[in-house]
């Protein structure tokens, strides 16, 4: 039979476990929190509550903002496309009015300014802003001009480089060359410059995927300029090849 030994004596002092569960016994010369302790808990946790309950409606008015912003941008981006630029101004006009009160919220309630929902509004902001001044031949506004972040800006001019795309496509469809080059060569410049960013994904995040995109952008595009080049200059052969056979046909006549 095995001798049980005597466990070493190391200090510690052990008490007695409690014979309901999950009670804690209380140690002596401790008072347990009173009434008047109680209500001033019961009111911290209300105005707890109450200030979340702010903030929630803070936050709902932010989401309406936010939706109506990108609402309003997407609808101007159409206009422009359609070649309506009066109408896009008028839009563009109406959804400044609402990013001046989504800005107020950096200050009054910086935690819900910072959301995702800021970030997409704002981004659609600036790249219908960087459109319209692209098609009316004039500067692009900064992010200071705008009253936007940095990175609300950079999201904003890779997703414009996206609609230079659709112009450069329609351009060629119009046979118009000219001016599909000069898209490609924005969208270029464009990506250069983004490309060059070295900033943690956490600062702007989705900012290296919309780079990725973009350069597939630039390279079809490119590709797309070269192919329509080239049909171009062969249906011009054909057509005098053509235009030489009917001469060469009505004289031998």
């Amino acid at each position: 039979m095995r001798e049980h030994l005597p466990l070493p004596c190391t200090g510690l002092l052990f008490y007695p476990r409690s014979r309901e569960r999950n009670i804690l016994p209380q140690p002596s010369g401790r008072a347990t929190m009173g009434e008047k302790g109680l209500n001033a808990l019961a009111e911290v946790v209300e105005r707890a509550r109450a200030v979340l309950e702010r903030e929630d409606e803070a936050r709902e008015r932010l989401l309406k903002l936010t939706r109506e912003v990108t609402r309003l941008c997407r609808k101007a981006i159409f206009k422009m496309h359609e070649g309506d630029l009066n109408s896009a101004k008028g839009l563009l006009t109406s959804a400044a009015e609402l990013v001046r009160e989504i800005l107020a919220f950096k200050a009054a309630r910086p935690r819900l300014y910072h959301g995702g929902s800021v970030t997409s509004a704002l981004a659609e902001y600036v790249e219908a802003s960087v459109l319209l001044a692209y098609l009316e031949g004039g500067k692009a506004p900064s992010f200071e001009e705008l009253g936007v972040e940095p990175e609300h800006y950079l999201l904003g001019v890779a997703d414009f480089a996206g609609e230079l795309r659709r112009l450069l496509v329609r351009s060629l469809s119009a046979g118009k060359p000219l001016e599909a080059e000069r898209a490609l060569k924005l969208m270029e410049e464009v990506y250069r410059a983004l490309a060059t960013i070295a900033v943690p994904e956490a600062l702007v995040p989705g900012l290296r995927h919309k780079v990725d995109v973009l350069r597939a952008l630039v390279e079809s595009s490119a590709r797309d300029i070269l192919y329509y080049e080239v049909s171009s200059e062969l249906e011009k052969l054909m057509r005098e090849a053509l235009a030489k056979r009917g001469v060469a046909e009505s004289g031998a006549v």
